[in-house]
């Protein structure tokens, strides 16, 4: 894997990420016995996700602040997920399930890595989660984005997976500041 001095330095992160691809793309091209082209990439994903693939355009979205805070791992595993998305599409059709057989025969046949479908990187820093809001669960608190924020002043009711309560508003979560 290429080795990348400042990986949250958006240059070397795509240059990097541009030399992680090509290592996986030789992969994928001797497997199959074809060249394909380089996917389109863009480093403007945030979030809690590491990596978005979007088959049909040939394009690859990467979190940038995950990555930087977790780039051996990054390079080793998300790249090559999202990489296994587009080619189990060209492949094997639109008919597939995201993360199916085909694309599990991608990641691990073809390109020799553990098919898991998360990751475990920490977000605390990555998910803007500033909206706190409480359900029947003694003690729990669940953090919600601006955008689910909205949706409940909206009107649209959001239901705790265990307790199956509503979530109900209880504090706004100041965003911590770099002083």
């Amino acid at each position: 894997m290429p080795v990348c001095p400042d990986p949250g330095d958006k240059v070397q992160a795509e240059v990097a990420l541009r030399f992680g691809l090509i290592y996986w793309m030789e992969k994928v091209e001797t497997y199959f016995g074809k060249t394909y082209p380089l996917p389109e990439l863009d480093l403007s994903l945030r979030g809690k996700c590491a990596g978005q693939a979007y088959l049909q355009l040939w394009k690859l979205r990467f979190n940038l602040a995950l990555m930087s805070e977790n780039y051996q791992d990054f390079m080793l595993n998300v790249v090559p997920h999202e990489l296994a998305h587009l080619v189990a599409f060209r492949e094997f059709g639109h008919r597939i399930k995201p993360h199916g057989r085909e694309w599990q025969a991608v990641m691990e046949q073809v390109l020799g890595v553990p098919a898991k479908t998360t990751h475990q990187y920490d977000v605390t820093k990555t998910a803007k989660q500033n909206y706190i809001y409480h359900c029947g669960c003694p003690g729990r608190a669940h953090g919600l984005t601006i955008r689910r924020h909205n949706k409940i002043a909206q009107g649209i009711k959001y239901l705790c997976r265990t307790c199956r309560k509503e979530l109900t508003f209880k504090e706004e979560r100041k965003p911590e500041s770099n002083a």
